[in-house]
């Protein structure tokens, strides 16, 4: 209203001529739609966050900052390193100041590089140092800075932004729940062997054990060289079991957010198998990197959560592994250009999503509920309001009442008894209940269609039965065709709810492979947890249909809206 006083108050002058109208129409025009342009970006601004999130890495949904775009993978070039990107201290003017004094201090100096633990000294400053010392005189904050900064201080954030890719034990299982850690005893240095391809190097990679606790070793590479790089890595080993009945290995990761690819091959029995996606290194917390051959559990119609890797046969021959005790495990790490660390990053919760569960068989489920829904419900309330709308029999006004008086009662009170008929009825864990009552007429969408039909003119009916038709064949061939833009909107309405209906499931359903879409992701959500980039990209991939079924059907749904009432 402002936007629109201000130009009546700037062109008023000008309106006593077409000149003066002609400008201020263009004004009028031009504030307008920068009020609903600016009112669209408010209103999108939470999808384009979710569309964000959806690309972001577990610890950029946490930062000191929100962001609506992920931050840009960096490819390492060598390993280890120190990751200078992870403390951002922006455009801090206490930071600038203190740059210079903080490079000066014998801690930071005798470190390997102070450049870039400079910032991460800094933001370990701010969270120890009390208030008061920040308000004090400058003297007196660079003497409590050169007490707090030591060597401890420095190593720890040493530890936070140092990067390395490390691999840890191994072990194997059998079908039949025997376990083995194949890596006890042995330097994890040693157990790997390395060695390269046909391509250039800047220097031979190597493995460095690491003084933790748990075994684990570095892998120093150096990719500065031109051209695709690879580094393998591989390992027989001798099984506690038969090859043929080994089910999974597992093998302790570490890795140096360098989105650098690692993909995995396994021999046994003289067949050579590969796994079926590659593993990045976009992240820096340890894990356990699970393979698994491609089996029942692998299939479309399985229910489990699969935060394994499948691996499928590629080849054979007498030049594989094909000793009944012993399986090859080879890794490739493969350098990562920029283009494909971004396309790694941005595609790596999508991934996840269509990859951890069966994201199109509870798509399916859905789909197939939403049509069950719409076709009930489109049926039943047009007939319903047709009798109410059209038809003269006794008690139909008090009828219509009884039936609007129904919208008065919350959906929280029937839920128990409707529990209770359908346990009876032995459709419990079954899709019935999620669809057999839109064969029952919905008041809303009754009182909606009826406000519709009564604007039909009487003579269109009364031409209809002159012509010898029945009380349905008018229902069908006259009035139907006339609500079409009501039944769109309807059925936009009935394909939201049931879409985004999580309650339903939830209470009915316990076997997983009836979940539809809205309570997979939840299943996901509780075995996997925490992974909320990965609940963005499924939560987007299920608004999608929303939208876009909304964006081409808004003519019948402002139709609908629009001329419900109106007559003649």
């Amino acid at each position: 209203m402002k936007g629109n006083d201000s130009v009546e108050a700037v062109s008023r002058p000008l309106r006593g001529t077409r000149s003066g109208e002609r400008v201020y129409a263009v004004a009028r025009g031009l504030a307008i739609y920068a009020l609903l342009i600016a009112g669209s970006a408010v209103f999108a601004l939470p999808f384009i966050w979710m569309i964000g999130s959806s690309f972001k890495v577990d610890r950029e949904m946490f930062g000191d900052r929100i962001t609506l775009m992920p931050g840009r993978p960096v490819p390492a070039l060598k390993s280890p390193y120190l990751d200078t990107a992870y403390f951002k201290t922006g455009n801090n003017p206490v930071y600038r100041d203190l740059h210079p004094f903080l490079l000066s201090l014998p801690a930071l100096q005798n470190s390997p590089d102070p450049e870039a633990l400079a910032p991460g000294v800094f933001k370990r400053l701010e969270q120890t140092l009390p208030r008061a010392a920040w308000s004090a005189s400058p003297e007196d904050l660079r003497a409590a800075i050169s007490n707090a900064v030591d060597a401890t201080l420095v190593a720890e954030v040493t530890r936070q932004i140092q990067r390395h890719l490390a691999f840890g034990s191994v072990r194997v299982r059998s079908f039949d729940v025997q376990e083995d850690e194949v890596t006890v005893g042995r330097p994890i240095s040693e157990f790997w062997s390395i060695r390269r391809r046909d391509l250039q190097i800047a220097s031979s990679p190597h493995l460095v054990d690491r003084a933790d606790t748990v075994p684990a070793a570095d892998l120093v590479y150096d990719f500065t060289a031109p051209g695709r790089q690879e580094i393998v890595l591989e390992r027989t080993i001798d099984l506690p079991f038969p090859a043929n009945r080994l089910f999974r290995i597992q093998i302790s990761l570490t890795p140096d957010d360098s989105w650098h690819a690692i993909e995995f091959f396994v021999e046994k029995n003289g067949v050579r198998y590969q796994g079926m996606r590659p593993e990045y290194t976009g992240r820096f917390q340890p894990q356990v990197v699970t393979l698994q051959e491609f089996g029942p559990a692998d299939a479309a119609d399985s229910s489990r959560i699969r935060l394994w890797i499948p691996y499928r046969e590629i080849a054979r021959g007498p030049e594989f592994e094909s000793r009944p005790d012993k399986v090859k495990v080879t890794m490739v790490l493969r350098e990562s250009s920029q283009a494909v660390a971004w396309w790694a990053k941005c595609s790596r919760n999508y991934r996840n999503v269509l990859s951890y569960i069966p994201f199109w068989r509870y798509a399916g489920t859905s789909l197939l509920l939403v049509i069950l829904n719409i076709l009930g419900t489109v049926f039943s309330c047009s007939i319903v309001a047709y009798a109410f709308a059209r038809l003269q029999w006794p008690g139909r006004t008090l009828s219509f009442g009884v039936m609007l008086a129904t919208m008065m009662i919350p959906p929280q009170v029937t839920m128990i008894p409707y529990f209770l008929i359908m346990k009876s009825l032995g459709w419990y864990n079954t899709l019935s209940p999620l669809w057999i009552t839109s064969c029952c007429a919905n008041a809303f969408n009754v009182f909606l269609l009826r406000q519709f039909m009564k604007g039909i003119p009487r003579d269109m009916e009364d031409a209809a039965k002159i012509d010898g038709c029945s009380f349905l064949q008018i229902y069908w061939y006259v009035i139907m065709p006339l609500i079409k833009p009501t039944l769109a909107c309807i059925a936009i309405f009935t394909f939201m709810g049931v879409w985004n209906d999580f309650m339903g499931p939830l209470v009915f359903l316990s076997d997983q492979r009836l979940y539809p879409l809205s309570l997979g992701l939840y299943a996901l959500n509780v075995q996997q947890g925490g992974d909320f980039g990965m609940m963005m990209a499924g939560s987007l991939l299920m608004t999608l249909p929303v939208i876009v079924i909304f964006f081409f059907a808004q003519k019948y749904f402002i139709q609908g809206i629009t001329l419900t009432g109106m007559k003649g």
